[in-house]
């Protein structure tokens, strides 16, 4: 009888003490969370400013998840030198082959550049895309002559996507099927102008549709809304073309991928709320600009815990810093 009593009291004392290490596991495991997200948070704020271009974090109430979606260059031409084979260096071993008339001269944007007089290209090779819901970004410096006639010409080429000048000397943006041009000539002749056409697929549906956007110097000049309907696999990249070649020169060609990475699955009994417990119906966005600044401001989250009664509060100020408490 002494032997069943010592037995149940050990029992008794076992039970209690794994109730316990699974709380405090349960704990640890939340407080864990914080520092997860802090870090993602960071991680996406460095991207900005590193690549020079928007990157987002996400937050999904519904699905439990958050992660970064960040910019990864995949292309990068300086046409800064060129060598017996018609070759300029580009990064990542994706040289770029200089055809017809296309050779590299000073007075780029920044030291030599790509001029073009006639008729000109640049094969810069592939570019992955990855996933028809990855996003992508085009840039390039570019600075027209004068004497060319009105006609169509191809700045950058990215198979299913380009950038053009036009006719009326309006610029142009595609990509799949999703398109927008200026209407109207906003290109000044032998003067340096930035471009970049970006495509960001919608984080806040699942439906696959997406934003397709152009700024010239910075400034967001038009978009498009819908699904591009873009193929994956790999792409061939080409500044001007053949058929259609830019006159002038063009310079700093970059192409970068916006793609899911530093991704977090939260458990299920986790939830994710206003500061004063509304729902949240969508996903949400923390963008953060080239300077590392916030886009648009971000609600005041609360994050809980039924299983440990446990919270914490994430709120991320205007300027990029992620205070929690």
């Amino acid at each position: 009888v002494e032997l069943l009593v010592v037995l149940s009291i050990v029992a008794l004392i076992m039970g209690v003490g794994l109730a316990t290490m699974s709380h405090s596991g349960r704990q640890f495991g939340f407080q864990a969370v914080r520092g997860e997200l802090v870090s993602i948070i960071r991680y996406t704020r460095s991207n900005a400013t590193t690549e020079k271009g928007v990157s987002v974090v996400v937050i999904d109430p519904l699905k439990k998840e958050i992660y970064s979606r960040a910019r990864r260059t995949v292309g990068l031409w300086h046409f800064e030198d060129i060598d017996g084979s018609n070759n300029s260096t580009g990064a990542f071993n994706n040289n770029a082959q200089l055809q017809g008339d296309a050779a590299v001269a000073p007075y780029g944007r920044f030291g030599n550049g790509l001029m073009i007089t006639s008729t000109g290209s640049a094969d810069c090779g592939t570019i992955p895309i990855l996933s028809r819901d990855a996003g992508i970004s085009v840039e390039c410096w570019i600075s027209p002559t004068d004497n060319w006639p009105l006609s169509q010409r191809t700045i950058v080429d990215l198979t299913e996507g380009s950038i053009m000048l036009e006719a009326n000397d309006s610029v142009k943006a595609s990509y799949g099927s999703l398109a927008f041009n200026t209407a109207v000539s906003i290109i000044p002749y032998e003067r340096w102008t930035h471009l970049m056409m970006v495509y960001e697929p919608d984080y806040t549906s699942y439906g696959g549709s997406g934003t397709l956007s152009l700024y010239i110097n910075n400034i967001l000049v038009g978009q498009s809304v819908g699904t591009p309907g873009v193929s994956t696999g790999k792409k061939n990249f080409s500044v001007s073309s053949s058929g259609a070649s830019f006159k002038g020169m063009i310079d700093e060609v970059k192409v970068a991928l916006l793609v899911e990475t530093e991704k977090l699955k939260l458990e299920s009994d986790i939830s994710i709320t206003g500061e004063s417990g509304q729902a949240f119906t969508a996903p949400f966005g923390i963008r953060f600009n080239k300077d590392g600044r916030l886009i648009q401001p971000v609600p005041i989250t609360l994050f809980t815990s039924p299983s440990t009664r446990d919270s914490f509060i994430l709120e991320v100020t205007s300027d990029g810093a992620v205070r929690i408490r």
